[in-house]
């Protein structure tokens, strides 16, 4: 994700349906896995920030609420802190983190409610520069670092194994660490150690062709923030749809070509009018006002250029999360955040769940 985010439909008919399978068709050795990878494929999920938890009640009745819009998964995205960008000291601040029982009641709650579990931890820039964030980490004393990073996988593995989460990210974003092969095994190895579930690591949507050991984990998962419409932030959802297209056949291809299936672990669009051009950049300027609309079509061109590759029978495409339900904002007009509460949003999604659910029942019509 770059600096601004810190953390931050119609099914087609069958000549389209024909197109995009003769586009994404892949080897039965990637596409075999995904039968049993998780209980409920394709996944549906929603994100909850578990930030600044002052209020434990909010998180679990969001919990309940994205099980009722229609989710089958629980992305819970929790944060690790260093002060700056070449820090070299991880920790979790008391002040910003939520503590091992309030995770652990949030995971809980999802399993009560029926919905899979991924976890998903970051690592935060406290006092970061203009242009900082963990994709551009520098640690004065790299190995120190490692060592930091290593222990604080461990402490949010132990809440994993507890809680019986179905998936744990063991990194996020961490563009500058991706070529420590040795690193980054040597902790995929100890997570699998004690770890019964799925681990993958997520890659940061315009560099996921750059990680160096995708052979390591069970599936490639993308922050899939890409800039569709980078000139034209008012594009139509036709001109998006095809934008996503494109991207859609890259990431497949590459998938392919790595022998994985691929989550779109992150999927969301501040309600801002550059939503399509810049969907990672959530920060609102002088005199601009929310714009729920533009967040909507942004929604609506990515089921209409995912959802028929969501539906195919053993898809290469495990599903995606929704960034993200706010537990302490409403949303509504006035709000100009990735939320999706009070918006146009939430109905397209509600739809969208409904209608991938209605496809892949078993006792759905082929």
């Amino acid at each position: 994700m770059p600096p601004a985010l810190h953390h931050r439909t119609a099914l087609a008919g069958p000549a389209a349906a024909a197109a995009t399978l003769a586009i994404i068709a892949v080897p039965t050795a990637m596409s075999a896995p995904t039968d049993a990878l998780l209980e409920h494929m394709p996944v549906l999920g929603v994100a909850i920030n578990a930030h600044y938890i002052s209020d434990l009640p909010l998180y679990l009745q969001s919990v309940d609420a994205i099980a009722e819009l229609g989710a089958n998964t629980l992305l819970l995205v929790t944060p690790m802190f260093q002060d700056k960008v070449d820090s070299s000291e991880i920790r979790v601040n008391p002040a910003k983190c939520p503590t091992r029982d309030q995770l652990a009641a949030i995971l809980d709650r999802a399993g009560d409610r029926g919905l899979q579990t991924i976890l998903l931890p970051i690592v935060l820039i406290e006092f970061p520069g203009e242009k900082d964030w963990r994709g551009v980490l520098r640690p004065a004393d790299l190995e120190a670092w490692w060592a930091q990073y290593e222990r604080f996988i461990e402490y949010y593995l132990e809440i994993a194994v507890a809680t019986g989460v179905d998936v744990f990210s063991v990194g996020s974003e961490l563009n500058t660490t991706e070529g420590r092969l040795d690193r980054w095994r040597h902790i995929i190895q100890r997570v699998r150690q004690r770890f019964d579930g799925r681990v993958t690591y997520t890659a940061n949507w315009d560099r996921y062709q750059a990680v160096t050991f995708w052979s390591m984990v069970d599936f490639i998962s993308v922050s899939s923030y890409f800039e569709l419409s980078r000139d034209n932030p008012e594009a139509s959802v036709s001109q998006l749809v095809r934008a996503w297209r494109v991207q859609r056949a890259r990431m497949l291809r590459y998938a392919r070509s790595e022998h994985r299936s691929l989550l779109i672990m992150e999927l969301g669009y501040p309600s801002l009018p550059w939503a399509a051009a810049h969907p990672w950049d959530y920060v609102p300027r002088d005199g601009v006002e929310a714009d729920g609309e533009s967040q909507a079509r942004c929604y609506r061109a990515f089921f209409g250029a995912w959802t028929d590759t969501f539906v195919m029978p053993d898809s290469p495409v495990i599903g995606f999360n929704c960034y993200y339900w706010d537990p302490y904002h409403h949303g509504g007009a006035g709000d100009t955040g990735y939320g999706v509460r009070g918006k146009p949003a939430l109905e397209i999604i509600r739809h969208a769940f409904a209608r991938i659910r209605a496809a892949t029942a078993p006792d759905s019509a082929p």
